[in-house]
């Protein structure tokens, strides 16, 4: 900014501005000064004045071209700028973000789910929790929903297609868990998802008898090809188990009047947060097989950030 020169101009103006008036009238001219000295604003006065509009006027061309958009910065830029527009409701820890607003409850333990970018609470969306909630595995409560609205409005989709949600199991609400109490747990579900598998499976679905067997009976790390519709376990450790599953989404076109289907992917994780036992589905919409890595590797990152949010 060239300052000095700006204010040397000013100055030269406002100085031939009083001489051209003081020499075409003497008396107007001496008028003016008395006048201005009565009013108590001198010739440096107004300068002062002209200088600091025009230093206003000066801040705000820079505070319009300093106007960045938010996605357009940095990850770690934009989470702190993110903290300071949602203030004392963002929080922190271990370089995981959460809201405080979405707390849920086991027994008399807070849980917070890890906030993301583009991730919004479930709750403000009119009848999406709602929806959820009784659709839900028996003896499990619906403690919170949050969706990608981002992903959303990159796919242009008509319905609610990336979205988590977190149960807490009725029976054990009050209970705590170890990693040695939990296995007896991961356990019984083993033996409720083989037993309904018994039920359902259908060998024509299965690429090879083998990987019909293997299935069948619980052995799903032997299968070599991909079952369109059953949960298959995914990966599991001492404090959580993941099962893979496909589903889809009917839904109904009011300009159009007309039904359409649209396969989604899933994984359910049971899991020990602060010692109390989550179960956590993550659902999206399926459009190619590499959909499928994707969503596994969102599901295992967000079960690591729940237990840093939470620790």
């Amino acid at each position: 900014m060239n300052h000095p020169k700006h204010i040397r101009a000013i100055s030269l103006i406002c100085l031939l501005l009083v001489l051209v008036s003081g020499f075409a009238d003497p008396a107007l001219g001496q008028e003016a000064v008395e006048g201005k000295e009565k009013s108590g604003q001198s010739s440096d006065g107004r300068l002062e004045v002209i200088l600091e509009n025009s230093t206003q006027e000066e801040t705000k061309k820079q505070k319009r071209k300093n106007l960045v958009k938010l996605e357009e910065l940095p990850p770690e830029e934009r989470r702190r700028m993110e903290m300071r527009m949602m203030g004392v409701d963002f929080h922190s820890k271990g370089g995981v973000g959460y809201r405080g607003s979405w707390e849920f409850r086991s027994g008399v333990t807070n849980l917070y789910p890890p906030y993301y970018d583009g991730w919004e609470d479930g709750r403000e969306m009119k009848g999406l929790y709602e929806d959820y909630a009784w659709k839900g595995e028996p003896g499990y409560t619906l403690s919170r929903i949050i969706y990608n609205d981002r992903f959303i409005q990159q796919t242009g989709s008509e319905f609610v297609n990336f979205f988590s949600l977190f149960w807490i199991p009725e029976a054990y609400a009050f209970s705590l868990f170890t990693p040695s109490s939990f296995e007896k747990v991961k356990n019984t579900i083993r033996e409720r998802i083989i037993g309904a598998r018994k039920e359902y499976a259908e060998r024509e679905k299965f690429d090879s008898f083998e990987d019909y067997i293997a299935f069948k009976f619980g052995n799903d790390f032997e299968m070599k090809g991909f079952v369109d519709g059953y949960w298959i376990e995914a990966n599991e450790g001492p404090e959580h188990i993941t099962y893979f599953y496909t589903s889809e989404f009917v839904g109904y076109r009011r300009r159009k009047k007309e039904a359409y289907e649209t396969p989604l992917i899933a994984t359910a994780t049971y899991m020990i947060v602060r010692n109390k036992m989550v179960k956590i589905d993550v659902v999206r919409e399926y459009v190619g097989r590499d959909d499928i890595p994707i969503l596994l590797e969102f599901t295992s990152k967000l079960r690591v950030d729940m237990i840093v949010v939470n620790r």
